[in-house]
């Protein structure tokens, strides 16, 4: 009877043993699931947004499965302020809405300031930005010739020498962003490259140490 009563207990012991696993393995995957569903309702939603591209149910995808879960659903019609997405993590599934709200956002600017560039710059600078889609930013345009004499002056101090400060910053009278016909960009600088080849913009690179720095194509002939 006791040999009876010991392998009932063992058994129940071990059944207790598999029973909390599971149970921590459905409270995992549940969190889990609730975690790729809020993010995928996020994303969709802010894809939805003035600065998204428009396509939340793509978005929705990829944060999903950017948290080890899959899209069952996703009610993100293009341009709705509100996104409702089903996901799955192994046999568990959860739901999440994102609602955005529009009157909390302000427009982004996409004013550019190409004031005293040669108008064919202006407009390559224009098209570039516009392309870039925020990821390229112009840092500096046109330079009156007190700026110019400004930033050659803290070259010098910066350098101690003549030689190794025109490495850096043109002299004033011999700057390419006097005469309107260079800017320096920020941000991405090997998508602002390839935008402007794409684009067959009139920009070019001619300085090998400064990526940063644009001309208009045909400015140094």
């Amino acid at each position: 009877m006791s040999m009876v009563v010991v392998a009932l207990s063992l058994l129940l012991s071990m059944a207790a043993g598999v029973f909390t696993v599971d149970l921590g393995r459905i409270a995992w995957d549940r969190g889990r699931a609730q975690t790729a569903a809020d993010a995928a309702a996020l994303a969709a939603a802010a894809e939805s947004g003035p600065y998204g591209h428009d396509q939340p149910s793509e978005q929705a995808r990829i944060f999903a499965e950017a948290n080890g879960a899959r899209l069952v659903d996703c009610l993100c019609e293009r341009g709705a302020t509100a996104m409702q997405v089903k996901v799955s993590v192994g046999a568990t599934s959860a739901e999440a809405r994102a609602v955005l709200d529009p009157s909390l956002l302000r427009p982004a600017s996409t004013a550019v300031d190409v004031g005293g560039l040669d108008p064919r710059l202006a407009e390559a600078v224009r098209r570039l930005l516009e392309a870039a889609h925020g990821d390229v930013r112009l840092v500096s345009g046109y330079r009156s010739a007190g700026e110019q004499a400004a930033l050659w002056e803290q070259a010098l101090n910066r350098y101690g020498s003549a030689e190794v400060a025109d490495n850096w910053v043109a002299p004033p009278g011999a700057s390419m962003h006097e005469r309107g016909l260079a800017v320096d960009l920020g941000g991405d600088l090997p998508l602002a490259g390839s935008r402007a080849a794409r684009l067959h913009l009139p920009l070019w690179r001619p300085l090998a140490n400064e990526p940063w720095h644009f001309e208009l194509v045909g400015s140094r002939g």
